[in-house]
Order: C-alpha cells, then sequence, then structure tokens
C-alpha cells in the first residue's frame, strides 16, 4: 500500500469533505501511474482516502462521458463547462502526452476511542 499526496483547490477540498466528490480526474503523470486499489489518498494533507477504482482515459472528454459528472463536478457543469474546467487545469498536450485517470475513493473517518461519544 502507498500513501499519494494531492492536492485539490479549496472548493473542491469542501465537496470531497461533505462526500458530494468521489472521483478524482488526474493527468496521468508516470508518478500516478502504479496508483491502485487499497492504496491511500490524502488530500491537501488533511484528508485521508482510500483508492476504491482506476480507470485510464485517452481524454477527458471521454471520461466524462463515461464517468458521472456529478461525482467529479457536484455542481453538475454542463459536458463542455466541465471540459474547459480541465483544460483550465491542464494544458492539452499534457492530456494527450500522458493520458487520463479517474480515480475512485472513499473517504477514511477517523476511528472513535472507545467509550467516545458521537456529538448531537
Amino acid at each position: 500500500m502507498k500513501i499519494y499526496k494531492l492536492y485539490v483547490r479549496e472548493e473542491y477540498l469542501e465537496m470531497i469533505e461533505s462526500g458530494k466528490k468521489n472521483i478524482e480526474v488526474r493527468v496521468a503523470y508516470p508518478q500516478l501511474r502504479n496508483i491502485k486499489p487499497k492504496d491511500k489518498i490524502l488530500f491537501n494533507n488533511t484528508i485521508p482516502a482510500e483508492v476504491l477504482t482506476i480507470k485510464q482515459y485517452e481524454t477527458f472528454r471521454q471520461v466524462l462521458r463515461e464517468e458521472p459528472i456529478e461525482r467529479i463536478f457536484p455542481d453538475k457543469p454542463s459536458f463542455e463547462q466541465a471540459v474547459k474546467r480541465f483544460h483550465n487545469m491542464y494544458p492539452k498536450w499534457k492530456e494527450n502526452r500522458y493520458g487520463v485517470l479517474a480515480i475512485k475513493f472513499r473517504l477514511l473517518r477517523p476511528r472513535r476511542e472507545q467509550g467516545e461519544e458521537s456529538e448531537v
């Protein structure tokens, strides 16, 4: 098991923390190529998650056709708006050179200490 530190914009971090966003899409850089199920992700050094599945795609458009947009961008942009968001984050040459990964994850919650009650 390996731990990957991934950094996201603050608005996406809030969506991850709330559980609304559970698919992280990245250019498939060489350092991410070996990510696999059960590996851990630490988002912005604060939010731990476990990788469930990884799918490789050629383009962001392909990802958006095959994965639910609302799990990637919970504010539900149109297909074209979602493509633009990706291209604002990543130059097209990186997408074309490396391909794209869709990483489905689940949040890891800290385990409660025995006897500790949850706040109501």
